[in-house]
C-alpha cells in the first residue's frame, strides 16, 4: 500500500526497480542513447528465430541450370576443333561394324588386354564361375570406370563420350564371344593353360543357366546394345563439341564474357 492508501501489485516494486535502473543506465551512455531491457521472459520463447539465408546451390554439383549449362561451364576453355578429328575416326570405325559383323578397330585390343586382366582380378575369388565371368566383367566395367571419372574427376564430358564409344565396343566384343558358345568356332586366346572346349567362357556361364541354346540370341541382342551405345555416344559427343564451339564464341577473346560467373569471396 502507498502513502495514499493506494494497494499496489506485487511487482509495481520491482517495475520501479527496473525503470530507475534503466535510467541509470541511459544517464552513463549519453542523453541520445536509448537502453531497452527486457521485461517479459517469457518473450523470447513466443518469438520464432528467423531463419538465415539458404545458400545458393553450386551449378558444379549439378544443382543448378540445365545439361548445356552443367557441360557449358566444364568445356570453358576449350578448343572444339581439336576433338572434332577424333569424332570423325569413332564414326567411321562404326560404320565399319555396321558393315562387317567381324570387324575388329582399335579398342577390340584394349577390349582383350582388360578381358584376361578380369580372369586374373577374380582368380582371387576362389570361385571358377566368377574367375571365368570376371573377363567379361572387366571389359565391360572398365570403359564405365573411366567414364564416369573423366566426367566426375576431370570435368570432361567429351572424354566420357569417347569412353561411353568405347563401351560399345566391348558389347559388341562381348556378344560376338557370346553368340559363338555353342559352335566355338572363334580361337581363342588364354595366357592361363591350354584353350580347350571348357576354354570358352560365355559356353560355361550359359550352360550354368540352362541358356546355352539361346547363345546366339544373346550374343546377337549384345551387340545391338553395343551399336546403340556407338551411336548415342557420337550425338552426345557431337552436342558436347556444338556446346563448347557455342560457349567459345559466346566468351570472346577473355574466354569468360557470355558464362556464368562465380562471386569471389570477399577478402
Amino acid at each position: 500500500m502507498d502513502s495514499q492508501g493506494k494497494i499496489r501489485p506485487k511487482n509495481a516494486s520491482g517495475n520501479a526497480r527496473a525503470r530507475q535502473k534503466r535510467d541509470g543506465l541511459s544517464r552513463a551512455c549519453g542523453s541520445n542513447t536509448v537502453v531497452t531491457m527486457e521485461t517479459d521472459p517469457f518473450r523470447a520463447h513466443r518469438e520464432k528465430p528467423v531463419d538465415a539465408p539458404k545458400p545458393a546451390p553450386d551449378s558444379r554439383a549439378g544443382g543448378a541450370g540445365g545439361p548445356h549449362e552443367w557441360v557449358a561451364e566444364r568445356v570453358s576453355g576449350h578448343a572444339w576443333y581439336y576433338r572434332a578429328p577424333l569424332l570423325l575416326i569413332l564414326a567411321w570405325i562404326l560404320k565399319n561394324h555396321f558393315a562387317d559383323p567381324t570387324y575388329s578397330s582399335i579398342f577390340d585390343g584394349v577390349n582383350l588386354g582388360f578381358h584376361e586382366a578380369g580372369h586374373a582380378a577374380f582368380m582371387w575369388f576362389g570361385s571358377r564361375f566368377w574367375s571365368i565371368a570376371g573377363g567379361t566383367i572387366f571389359e565391360l566395367g572398365v570403359p564405365v570406370a573411366a567414364g564416369l571419372y573423366l566426367l566426375y574427376k576431370q570435368h570432361d564430358p567429351f572424354g566420357a563420350s569417347v569412353c561411353l564409344f568405347w563401351l560399345g565396343t566391348a558389347f559388341v566384343g562381348a556378344g560376338i564371344y557370346a553368340a559363338d558358345a555353342l559352335v566355338q568356332e572363334l580361337p581363342l586366346v588364354s595366357p592361363f593353360g591350354p584353350v580347350d572346349a571348357g576354354s570358352h567362357d560365355w559356353t560355361s556361364m550359359l550352360m550354368k543357366f540352362g541358356t546355352l541354346s539361346r547363345a546366339e540370341e544373346i550374343g546377337g541382342s549384345m551387340q545391338s546394345a553395343g551399336k546403340i551405345t556407338m551411336v548415342t555416344s557420337l550425338f552426345v559427343g557431337s552436342w558436347v563439341l556444338w556446346v563448347t564451339a557455342k560457349t567459345t564464341s559466346a566468351a570472346g577473346p577473355e574466354g569468360t564474357r557470355g558464362l556464368p560467373q562465380r562471386a569471389s569471396p570477399k577478402e
